[in-house]
């Protein structure tokens, strides 16, 4: 019995689910493109700082000299010492060197870009600290017995003004870059010579130079770019000049060098200007999610009023038909309600009572009380089911008991309706037999 009850309940929920759902609208999940990304902004004043590593070739030639004839000192022009035969004797002397300075570099710089299209132009200025140094050991030339020098060469600061020009790809803009560059070096020089050692005042001075290179920058967010730059530097006529210490000799030390320096180097910049993209780092901001969906399948619910509402039929083919509210018919007396009769096969079968026209006189009384609302009262069945067959009957008793009149339908329609209606019931039907 159990067992009969749950597929009967199953086979009616299939039914009716499958005519509930076709009452809705079709219609699917919507997708809607995401906007397009804004592409990140270049134009702007920048500042930001840097680091990196430098490494250096650098040529020195220092040439020691006396200076005019000293009569009191009996120092010919030319000479260091006494009538030029002193041990410390380095008139006419050179120190020829080459050194390699290598160290860190550190620093920041200022710089502006405008960008029209993909091309980005700007102008870009830094300084930079320098730990780059060497020691390196000379020999006097003319070669003089006992003589041997040193020095510690140091490139101390780099100074560069700059031009660039880059292509914008987005976050990413590589450039090419070329300008002019101070260098600051210094050289402290210490000689030994006649068994003494003295120790020179630092030759030190800036010169002008030339600087090109090329460089990437990486926008990390629409202010915050990273740079990654390699600059090759090119200084030349480095001079500068010290006195002899005095227990060496009476003259002068005279340097020229010259320096050849590359440097590799990471920065961070922060950009003053309109706001671009978001870069490679921030979060993107748009009107929405990359696709929307829409959900759009409940229809909508508009008030309408009673006396003004349309009944919809559904025809065969699935289509909604809407029909105006027929016009009331009189009340029937109980002898002419519905008739059920039941065939062999066990189907139950409504039969449509005859309508009966009302006359013209009476027609005429009706009229007025067509305007209002008719409501009728369901009534319930007493009827009990006594076995599993007879609960399809007693439901559609209460059914056709308990519902209004419904609209006079054309007579095919009629009779398709009801040949649906019991062909459903003798599937379902024939479903519980055979359990």
């Amino acid at each position: 019995m159990k067992k009969r009850m749950v597929i009967a309940f199953f086979a009616t929920s299939l039914t009716a689910g499958a005519s509930f759902a076709a009452d809705w609208p079709l219609m699917g999940p919507q997708l809607y493109p995401s906007a397009p990304r804004m592409a990140v902004e270049w134009t702007g004043i920048y500042f930001g700082v840097n680091a990196g590593y430098g490494w250096a070739q650098g040529s020195s030639n220092t040439v020691f000299g006396g200076g005019a004839a000293n009569t009191t000192l009996l120092i010919p022009a030319g000479a260091t010492t006494p009538f030029g035969l002193g041990a410390t004797e380095l008139g006419g002397t050179s120190l020829l060197g080459s050194s390699s300075p290598r160290g860190g570099i550190a620093g920041g710089q200022v710089g502006f870009n405008w960008q029209a299209g993909m091309v980005v132009f700007g102008a870009e200025f830094d300084a930079q600290w320098s730990g780059q140094s060497n020691a390196v050991s000379l020999i006097c030339t003319p070669p003089i017995p006992g003589c041997t020098a040193t020095e510690a060469v140091k490139i101390r600061s780099l100074t560069t003004g700059r031009a660039r020009i880059g292509l914008a790809f987005d976050w990413l803009m590589p450039y090419v870059t070329a300008g002019g560059v101070l260098v600051n070096a210094r050289d402290d020089l210490t000689v030994n010579v006649g068994g003494a050692s003295a120790n020179f005042q630092p030759l030190s001075n800036t010169t002008l130079g030339w600087t090109a290179g090329a460089g990437v920058d990486v926008a990390l967010s629409s202010n915050w770019s990273a740079r990654f730059e390699y600059l090759h530097i090119r200084a030349n006529g480095i001079t500068s000049s010290v006195l002899i210490p005095g227990f060496l000799g009476n003259g002068t030390a005279s340097e020229t060098a010259s320096y050849r320096d590359n440097i590799v180097r990471v920065g961070l910049n922060y950009r003053i200007g309109p706001r671009g993209g978001p870069g490679v780092l921030e979060t993107r901001v748009l009107p929405g999610s990359a696709y929307a969906l829409n959900y759009d399948f409940l229809p909508s619910v508009a008030a309408i009023p009673s006396d003004k509402a349309k009944s919809v039929t559904r025809s065969h083919d699935g289509t909604a038909v809407a029909q105006q509210p027929p016009e009331q018919a009189p009340a029937m007396s109980s002898d002419k309600a519905k008739s059920v009769t039941r065939p062999q096969d066990g189907s139950v079968v409504a039969e449509q009572a005859p309508q009966v026209a009302p006359q013209p006189s009476q027609a005429a009384q009706q009229a007025p009380q067509q305007a209002a609302p008719i409501a009728s009262e369901p009534k319930t069945s007493k009827r009990s089911a006594k076995n599993f067959l007879e609960i399809g009957d007693v439901d559609d008793l209460d059914a056709l008991s308990a519902q209004p009149e419904p609209p006079k339908l054309p007579s095919k329609k009629r009779r398709e309706k009801e040949e649906d209606e019991s062909q459903r019931l003798k599937r379902i039907m024939a479903i519980c037999a055979g359990c």
